[in-house]
């Protein structure tokens, strides 16, 4: 009996303490699963990022994953996780240099992919991109890389109409398409980025009549919001964001007109009950229409950020939507319970979390991922350990039996 005693007891001894001190393998974090979606949509070759389903490299899906490096702050690393000049190489690439510039609707305009088509959102989004990663410092060679900047004003000044606003493409307009509340903003927001980088270029000398453009901004005006043209049915979040949007980029001191009525109608837009609980924090697109999604938060919160009024939002909320919103495959989709989501939602989504979360968006995203494999509230330790306990059990009735 006593023999008994001793091995069991030594042997439970030994594997506790084996147990408590050896190193438990850190859980995968939000971040971990959205970098793992990144790299295997990444192109080294092209150096840009591709859509599910295809291996071709897309301006949006690229602004996606620079996006999310640039709200995570990975993008400052040296080495970059990325060859920066690889990435500004391929998006000087997809700008349009070829044909007459006063007969090929398209030159002058970065396409999605290389040849494709070029609307004023993906145009903006490249410029974005273009000043995320010129900014970087440290960077051989980097100076070497241009894109036509004249030649983008150019095509960004044919969308725009004789109204003043501007639409999605010049290709639109040739088949009979009106101007929108969202490519004018895009346009203007352009613009504005172009004249930043590009101090010789007069970048504003591009727009042809500002006056006409303000007037058919207000044309937009419903109430206290903005349709998305004077011809659309309701006002929205999209188009109330993209007229806070395009009043600052054309001068960001001066204010909005009508500015504290705008600002109470986005904040009322936002989800706060009386709908599934995935789905609150996150902003509904029209009034009443109480079901939130990724992108009219995402317009929503730009917009009030813009305007310094993020306080009035119930910031926890928005980033458990956008939390929500993150798939099983680490990217984020429009709403909550999709299996996979796009780069470009993820880009999105990262620059919500940098702007509700105080500690930025990396702080969001360390969480545990919820889809890991072994997130089940065990661990091996704890199973090792119930084991010990039976085996003390049974080797205690085995020894008193031999007693």
């Amino acid at each position: 009996m006593n023999k008994t005693k001793v091995v069991a007891f030594t042997l439970a001894f030994t594997f506790i303490l084996l147990a408590f001190t050896a190193q438990p393998a850190a859980a995968a974090s939000r971040f971990d699963a959205l970098r793992s979606y990144m790299n295997e949509r990444y192109d080294s070759v092209i150096g840009g990022y591709s859509i599910p389903g295809e291996g071709v490299v897309r301006i949006d899906p690229t602004y996606g994953a620079i996006s999310v490096m640039n709200e995570v702050k990975t993008i400052e690393n040296r080495p970059p996780p990325i060859p920066i000049i690889t990435t500004l190489d391929m998006i000087s690439d997809h700008q349009l240099l070829t044909g007459q510039p006063d007969e090929e609707p398209r030159y002058g305009g970065i396409s999605d992919y290389l040849l494709g088509p070029v609307t004023i959102g993906g145009n903006y989004r490249a410029l974005v991109m273009w000043q995320i990663l010129k900014s970087q410092g440290g960077i051989p060679d980097i100076e070497d890389y241009a894109i036509n900047a004249t030649a983008n004003l150019l095509w960004i000044n044919k969308t725009q109409t004789e109204s003043g606003g501007f639409a999605v493409s010049r290709d639109y307009l040739d088949e009979g398409g009106d101007p929108d509340l969202l490519s004018t903003a895009y346009a203007l927001m352009s613009i504005r980025i172009l004249d930043d980088l590009y101090g010789d270029e007069n970048a504003w000398n591009w727009l042809r009549n500002e006056t006409a453009t303000v007037a058919w901004i207000e044309s937009c005006k419903d109430g206290n919001a903005y349709k998305l043209s004077p011809d659309s049915q309701l006002p929205s979040v999209t188009a109330t964001a993209a007229a806070v949007l395009a009043y600052h980029a054309l001068d960001p001191i001066t204010a909005i007109p009508d500015v504290a009525n705008i600002i109470t109608w986005l904040v009322n837009r936002q989800v706060r009950d009386g709908v599934e609980p995935e789905l609150i924090g996150g902003f509904e697109e029209g009034n009443g229409t109480e079901t939130s999604n990724l992108l009219s938060t995402y317009y929503a919160i730009s917009a009030l950020g813009l305007l310094n009024t993020l306080s009035s939002i119930n910031a926890t909320a928005a980033e458990t939507f956008v939390l929500n919103c993150q798939t099983p495959q680490g990217s984020f989709a429009n709403l909550p319970g999709y299996d996979t989501g796009e780069l470009l939602y993820s880009g999105y989504a990262c620059e919500i979390l940098s702007k509700v979360d105080a500690n930025g968006a990396m702080s969001s995203l360390s969480s545990v991922d919820p889809f890991s494999l072994g997130v089940t509230g065990f661990e091996w330790r704890t199973y090792v350990i119930i084991g010990i306990i039976a085996l003390v059990i049974v080797l205690a009735i085995l020894g008193v039996r031999a007693d």
